[in-house]
């Protein structure tokens, strides 16, 4: 076999150690990214969905309302039916901590939402909301995580790849606008940004060797653990924070420098000691306002006592990106992948990195520490994802409140990692191979692409054709030869970051570009309640019949006994249920739809069934002395309400086929 060989690439050899290089290609980078931030945000764009607005509770107005390109999306109803009023809920009722629209307890200081009160700081793609108009301040969300985490993302592949510009620009764009972002609305970018932030501080307090930069990343290593700690979400949480841990442990151990590490230590400890006493009081503080929140969201059926043991595998497959991109569509996908958003994840070329670092190792007698313990992540989840831990294990790693079909977006996010470290690896290293070897190793990608056909054409149940899976297969193929140690090719690494880039593009349609919230705002429904709330501002308000209409009417600001509730609310519970014999049913997070019930036979007869793990219905008389016990004067009916349901009602208005009364 011939002899191995390795070259270094000059500008890594000839500079000294630093951490990120802040030349002109990376301050025009983040001028032009803060710049689109400031201009879109103040020209009100954003990339909701809420124009399905025009088409589910249509007024009469035009159906591209709103839309400036591309098409609202209705299996994204969590963001457009439900975070969006929530946002506005909490704008119009001044962000209180309190809000029974959505939820009991002190719901928005533990869900994710605008809100008055020292989390605010920590939750940085809300701070419009406190300075701007609403519409802006919708638009400044939407911005902030996309271009502050296209900003923050480079930054840390900057640092990891020792400023390779090209590469790390490219990486973050193909993770940022992969489908397991994209088909989420990006909301799972507020945690990568505290995350990377959190990563980066991390190692300039470490590595920094001037008083102030130390201090300054100590302030940054502060705020973004709170950032990326108070979102609480465990389900990305868990192996997410894994993941930071594994990449900081191996960026310190690949580029161990001593000079670096244990100047200024004194500096360095006392300031990791300040600062994680400042997080213990934050949490603490935070921790006493939401005390009685989490006890009930912890205790809830749904999703509180969730445990899980891992082993039920992704919901599609663990290559099924490679050809989704090319053939599945919101309206055609496989019946046994659940829907788009599910199935959604990250393209991973780990089975040919993992078998090239091999041969690396075996020809250079050396390992890369920051691939070798990112690859070793990489395993140990889809370990958990395929096969499961015993329950020991996953209560001790707390992998236990991290359900598969969860943890296969942080699975997919560490394998795009891997793979730009990767391609920056072989950038500067270069091996000698006999050509039996190099054979083998192009069969073995020749395998791995027969098998990831095959596996998507019998785990698709016959949705795909063969003749479809041709193009998508060589595509595939080709990227996966071009990270051997057999293909030379100059800027290889550029090569396949941009072809993946250039495969991602696409998913930039997934979600619409609107301009300001008319679709609900200009919504003759929101209107007139808006209208009749602001003269009645104490009243609570009930819709009986259609979710839809419920998920408006909460973004009007109204106190609204129907709607999804992040949290039960078992004070309004105990009235309608006094015994609380059903519980079960509403011990959840839940969408909340209220019919009529009228029984004469028990008459104030209140019926509640759990529908869906995360949904209940409720019967009962609108005439209910436990709804005017509530206070709830205002009714909502999606139908012509016959006169047994509106004998203590008079009438409001009429719109259309809906109606609204108010109790006598």
């Amino acid at each position: 076999m011939a002899t191995s060989a390795s070259r270094i690439a000059e500008d890594d050899t000839t500079r000294p150690f630093e951490l990120i290089r802040f030349d002109k290609r990376v301050k025009w980078f983040i001028g032009i990214c803060i710049g689109l931030f400031i201009i879109l945000t103040l020209a009100k764009i954003n990339y909701s969905s809420i124009g399905m607005w025009n088409t589910v509770l249509p007024d009469g107005s035009d159906a591209k309302r709103g839309v400036v390109s591309g098409t609202p999306k209705s299996i994204r109803i969590d963001e457009w039916a439900i975070v969006t009023p929530f946002m506005l809920s909490q704008a119009h009722q001044g962000f209180p901590l309190e809000n029974t629209a959505i939820g009991g307890e002190r719901v928005s200081l533990l869900g994710y939402y605008p809100v008055k009160h020292f989390v605010t700081v920590f939750r940085p793609d809300y701070w419009g909301f406190h300075i701007l108009d609403i519409e802006r301040a919708f638009a400044w969300h939407w911005n902030f995580v996309i271009f502050f985490n296209l900003i923050a993302v480079t930054l840390v592949f900057l640092l990891l790849t020792r400023n390779q510009f090209w590469l790390s620009l490219l990486g973050a764009c193909w993770l940022i606008f992969s489908p397991g972002f994209a088909w989420w609305s990006f909301f799972l970018l507020t945690s990568i940004f505290g995350g990377c932030v959190l990563l980066l501080s991390s190692a300039y307090v470490f590595y920094a060797r001037s008083t102030r930069t130390i201090l300054i990343a100590s302030l940054a290593f502060t705020w973004s653990l709170a950032t990326f700690a108070l979102i609480i979400y465990p389900p990305y949480q868990v192996p997410l924070g894994y993941l930071l841990m594994f990449l900081l442990a191996g960026f310190v151990w690949r580029d161990f420098n001593k000079v670096a590490l244990f100047d200024k230590i004194g500096l360095k400890l006392g300031s990791f000691a300040v600062a994680f006493a400042l997080l213990g009081l934050i949490f603490y503080f935070f921790y006493v306002d939401a005390k009685s929140t989490i006890d009930v969201m912890s205790n809830t059926a749904y999703p509180g006592k969730r445990s899980e043991l891992g082993g039920t595998g992704f919901v599609a497959n663990w290559f099924s990106e490679y050809y989704s991109g090319w053939l599945v569509t919101n309206e055609k996908f496989p019946q046994g992948w659940l829907n788009i958003c599910e199935l959604s994840h990250f393209i991973t070329f780990t089975p040919i990195i993992a078998l090239c670092l091999g041969v690396y190792f075996m020809r250079l007698r050396k390992v890369d520490p920051l691939l070798m313990i990112l690859l070793v992540y990489v395993l140990f989840q889809l370990v958990w994802i395929e096969v499961g831990f015993p329950a020991w294990l996953a209560k001790a790693t707390l992998f236990d409140v991290s359900p598969t079909r969860r943890t296969q977006i942080p699975f997919g996010i560490a394998n795009v990692i891997l793979t730009v470290l990767y391609l920056n690896y072989i950038r500067i290293h270069s091996v000698k191979l006999s050509s039996g070897l190099s054979a083998l190793l192009i069969a073995a990608v020749v395998g791995v692409m027969v098998f990831a056909a095959w596996l998507n054409l019998t785990d698709a149940n016959g949705f795909y054709k063969v003749h479809q899976l041709v193009l998508p297969t060589a595509f595939f193929l080709a990227l996966n030869y071009l990270l051997l140690p057999v293909a030379s090719l100059r800027h290889k690494e550029l090569i396949v970051a941009g072809s993946l880039v250039l495969f991602t593009l696409p998913n930039l349609k997934v979600n619409p570009v609107s301009k300001g919230l008319s679709p609900i705002t200009d919504n003759a429904l929101y209107k007139k309640v808006l209208e009749v709330h602001e003269q009645d501002p104490k009243a609570r308000w009930l819709v009986l019949g259609s979710q839809y209409i419920t998920y408006l009417v909460t973004a009007t600001g109204v106190n609204q006994l129907s709607g999804v509730k992040s949290v039960p609310d078992f004070t309004t519970m105990k009235v309608l249920d006094p015994g609380m014999k059903r519980q079960v049913a509403y011990n959840r997070y839940a969408h909340s739809v209220y019919n009529s019930y009228i029984d004469p036979a028990h008459p104030d007869s209140v019926l509640i069934q759990n529908t869906f793990e995360d949904g209940y219905q409720v019967g009962l008389d609108p005439c209910s002395p436990k709804l005017q016990s509530l206070n709830v004067r205002y009714f909502v009916f999606d139908h012509q309400p016959q006169p047994v349901e509106i004998r203590c009602l008079t009438p409001v208005a009429t719109l259309g086929g809906l109606s609204i009364y108010k109790r006598q």
